[in-house]
């Protein structure tokens, strides 16, 4: 089974159980289609594995051993369940040294998302994504920084390079909300949510690798594929008419 189907599985079978302990009239209050906007920032981690590109560097280089860590926000407009918006944010990777050499690695993402709200009651939501964009990564390739005087560094400049793979991405996730304040029935909720977002991406197209001058001719096959969990702190409203 692919990831994809799992986190559907996951999806409906949350929403059935919360159904079967609906009758009667409750049961039409919430079988109406949502309506609503939401807006969150959306702090995380990523699996990205660095494995190809450590095996590339040259020796000497330092192992780039961190998951990035995601600082964005996301934001959707929701008619008759149908969700439409997107994310954005910076991956931040950190930096890691070794004798002289340092790497510091940094990135941003971009996507435009679709989503479905399959459960939502008394302050809970829930529904999946599916999204399509980039992720850029960016990877700075220098001496460790140290004191210098200015006819050190002018006279014999340090050796440098900043490496950009940009990757077209694919993202498959189940998100939940819970409201803490504001109202909550059997037909939606408003005000303050929190919640999770949790999901795999991957590459549907190679990464294209440029530097400071121009293209990479020799890049290595390298990916930003993982699993991902981010938080959810924000809010809005999803309510049935």
């Amino acid at each position: 089974m692919n990831t994809k189907s799992i986190f559907l599985s996951m999806v409906f079978l949350i929403s059935l159980s919360s159904l079967n302990q609906l009758t009667g009239q409750e049961a039409k209050e919430v079988s109406g289609p949502s309506f609503g906007g939401l807006g969150f920032y959306t702090p995380g981690i990523n699996t990205i594995q660095f494995n190809k590109l450590n095996d590339v560097l040259p020796a000497g280089y330092p192992v780039i051993t961190n998951k990035p860590l995601l600082t964005g926000g996301s934001g959707y407009f929701i008619f008759s369940n149908v969700m439409i918006g997107g994310e954005l944010g910076t991956i931040r990777g950190g930096s890691f040294t070794r004798d002289q050499q340092q790497v510091d690695l940094s990135g941003d993402y971009h996507f435009f998302s679709l989503g479905y709200v399959v459960l939502n009651r008394k302050g809970i939501v829930v529904y999946p994504t599916v999204s399509i964009g980039n992720n850029n990564l960016q990877i700075y390739i220098h001496q460790k920084d140290e004191p210098a005087s200015f006819a050190t560094v002018t006279g014999e400049p340090f050796q440098s390079a900043t490496l950009h793979d940009k990757t077209r991405m694919l993202k498959f996730a189940v998100s939940g909300l819970y409201s803490v304040t504001g109202n909550k029935s059997a037909k939606g909720a408003d005000g303050f949510m929190v919640g999770l977002q949790a999901g795999y991406q991957m590459a549907y197209r190679d990464g294209d690798w440029n530097y400071d001058s121009g293209a990479v001719t020799d890049g290595p096959d390298f990916s930003t594929n993982g699993f991902f969990i981010q938080l959810m702190i924000g809010g809005g409203g999803v309510k049935r008419k």
